[in-house]
């Protein structure tokens, strides 16, 4: 058991330098944000009334001053006829048109960071930038995106970003208008906490599983140990009890007479033909079993009971109530002998 509270002592102290390690800054889930609304207008030639749509699940950078903007979209024009969504290469450029007062970049998340993207974007006059994520079914996140100074930066699901840019390589005028929605509070955890409430429960778990291994092999062991003893002990008494010497009681021995003692365990008189063992103490008794020993006519007894005949003890409980009864028993075991359990108990 102390090798395993150790292991575990050694395992908790890593866990704790693993969560000392990681990145101080939280993750987005740990930092409040804004959302933002966006409404969309699309001008399709041909067709009278335009099209609208609103874009609920925006998110501005954290970065980013939180305003209002409008303006028309502009996606980046191709670099040697690739097209370039990305924003990241140095050759980005965007067609403004001259009569534009404000305009919007639409860029595409990956390949470099946020601050990249927007700082390229604002280096030609852009008014904001709303950059669409790149994984279908991920949320947008909140942007970190230091020293890009005034211009308003705002994320979107990469669906609408797709959307947007659909009408954007057909040449179709986009408007669009940001608007500042809801404070999200920020959450109660963070990616370290998450980390080391994870770490800890492994840690448990393994000192745990160590502590209950130990107990049940050593439960085993102890079971295996008393199992071995008694088996030790009984074999022991049975060997003792084997070489003690027997004889067959005959007609006209003492033994059979009426008025010799009966057995004090089994209050009955001997019979022709019983088979008895002789004890080391001179006594006889009857050979029943290895555990009903008949005492018989010794002076040991005879010390033992003050000369009282064993007629007069009552017959219900025979060693208890007799003053033979726990003196006898101690010998019976100095000698290798035992009684049953229910015998036993009432000697104790």
């Amino acid at each position: 058991m102390g090798g395993a509270g150790r292991a575990g002592a050694r395992l908790a102290a890593l866990a704790l330098l693993t969560c000392s390690l990681w990145p101080a800054r939280a993750d987005n889930a740990s930092q409040e944000y804004y959302t933002a609304l966006i409404n969309v207008t699309v001008q399709e030639p041909g067709r009278g009334a335009p099209l609208t749509f609103r874009i609920d699940r925006g998110r501005y950078g954290l970065d980013s001053p939180k305003a209002e903007v409008r303006g028309q979209v502009l996606a980046p024009l191709p670099i040697h006829g690739v097209a370039d969504h990305l924003g990241c290469d140095p050759q980005t450029r965007f067609s403004v048109p001259p009569n534009i007062k404000q305009w919007i970049a639409l860029l595409q998340r990956g390949n470099c960071t946020f601050k990249e993207k927007i700082s390229r974007a604002a280096f030609h006059n852009a008014a904001a930038v709303v950059i669409y994520n790149n994984k279908s079914k991920e949320e947008p996140v909140t942007m970190t995106h230091p020293g890009t100074g005034d211009i308003i930066a705002v994320m979107i699901t990469e669906l609408r970003g797709k959307d947007i840019l659909s009408y954007l390589e057909r040449n179709i005028s986009v408007q669009m208008t940001i608007a500042v929605g809801m404070r999200m509070p920020p959450k109660n955890f963070s990616r370290g906490s998450l980390v080391f409430v994870s770490i800890s429960f492994i840690v448990l778990m393994i000192i745990s599983s160590a502590w209950l291994i130990f107990y049940f092999i050593q439960k085993i062991r102890y079971t295996n140990a008393r199992d071995r003893n008694q088996r030790r002990l009984g074999d022991a008494a049975k060997k003792a009890i084997s070489k003690l010497t027997t004889r067959t009681v005959k007609k006209g021995d003492k033994e059979t007479d009426p008025d010799f003692d009966h057995c004090a365990v089994c209050i009955e008189s001997y019979k022709q033909n019983d088979v008895v063992r002789i004890l080391p103490c001179n006594p006889i008794c009857r050979a029943l079993t290895t555990s009903h020993l008949t005492w018989k006519d010794s002076p040991e007894l005879k010390q033992l009971t003050g000369g009282q005949p064993w007629a007069t003890w009552p017959a219900t409980t025979p060693w208890a109530s007799s003053p033979f009864g726990l003196q006898g028993y101690r010998l019976f075991l100095r000698m290798g002998s035992s009684l049953p359990e229910q015998e036993r108990s009432t000697l104790q």
